[in-house]
């Protein structure tokens, strides 16, 4: 099965059209649709079928096209390695959850920037769920998840902890100390049901005997720096981790609150790989010093 017919496969798949994708990569109709043949000789099935629409996958070219994809990445991700062999350098990529990765690792990268300035890195933000697979996948090198993870070929260590806290604007018109019942009174500015924040309170308050219906939810955002900038606004209080609101408590923009029943933290763990499973030997390297680092390096 040759790489190319693979790649033009992917690309039919997503254009609906062989014409379209024979006039784009500079080869003629009839050549195209008799490689395509070819790789439908090879796996057996038909992959393609023609209607009003254009092509269209059968259920063997959806499996073709899933494998492909997965594929293509993993060929991309051979050839950044071979490069990386070649210019003793490269890129390494991590993946964090959305509060690790915008209000702790930056700073860890920069060390890391200092000690391999060789390797350019790349930092996303994603849900704990999405990190898990991006590793697993060999789409990211390194992950920071909320919560350990039992999964077979990852190791899975503790990097730091942080809490989360109720704030609300320094001047907003509330006690230091509020009780539950008192919480209900107030407008709640939340971050949606993708944070592990929201599932960690969720679970709290039922072992306290509410449910967040109980509460005045005014919305549900995307980002902590929405809910923050809501907040300081005197929308509402909200529950954020304390490295998303600790340079706004210094500015006396936010003051945290002590909500009774309330006592919430986390861990964050560091996943990737196991060393046999790894490739690049330089990759492996850095990824000893990143975990040696993190929990003095955050910022």
């Amino acid at each position: 099965m040759h790489l190319e017919h693979i790649i033009l496969f992917s690309k039919i798949a997503n254009e609906k059209s062989i014409s379209r994708v024979a006039a784009q990569n500079h080869i003629s109709q009839p050549a195209l649709s008799q490689q395509m043949q070819r790789l439908e000789d090879e796996v057996g099935f038909k992959l393609f079928e023609r209607s009003n629409r254009g092509i269209e996958l059968t259920e063997a070219g959806k499996i073709m096209q899933k494998y492909a994809v997965q594929f293509m990445r993993v060929y991309e991700n051979f050839r950044e390695d071979i490069e990386s062999l070649q210019n003793n350098s490269g890129i390494v990529r991590i993946c964090a959850t959305p509060v690790a990765g915008n209000y702790a690792i930056p700073c860890t990268l920069f060390k890391l920037k200092t000690q391999y300035p060789q390797y350019n890195f790349l930092l996303s933000s994603m849900p704990s769920s999405e990190v898990l697979h991006q590793v697993l996948d060999d789409e990211a090198d390194i992950g920071f998840i909320v919560g350990s993870t039992g999964e077979s070929g990852l190791v899975c260590k503790k990097s730091f902890s942080d809490k989360i806290c109720l704030v609300a604007a320094e001047d907003y018109h509330v006690g230091e100390h509020i009780s539950l019942r008192e919480l209900q009174k107030f407008p709640l500015i939340m971050l949606n049901e993708n944070f592990s924040s929201y599932r960690l309170l969720l679970e709290q308050i039922k072992t306290l005997g509410y449910d967040f219906g109980d509460f005045n939810i005014m919305c549900h955002l995307d980002s902590t720096e929405s809910v923050k900038a809501s907040v300081i606004a005197r929308h509402g209080l909200a529950f954020l981790p304390y490295m998303a609101i600790k340079k706004e408590v210094y500015l006396k923009q936010l003051k945290i609150l002590d909500a009774d029943g309330i006592n919430l933290s986390y861990d964050v763990y560091i996943i990737y790989k196991h060393k046999k499973q790894i490739s690049n030997l330089g990759i492996t390297e850095v990824t000893r010093y990143v975990e040696h680092i993190v929990s003095t390096s955050i910022c």
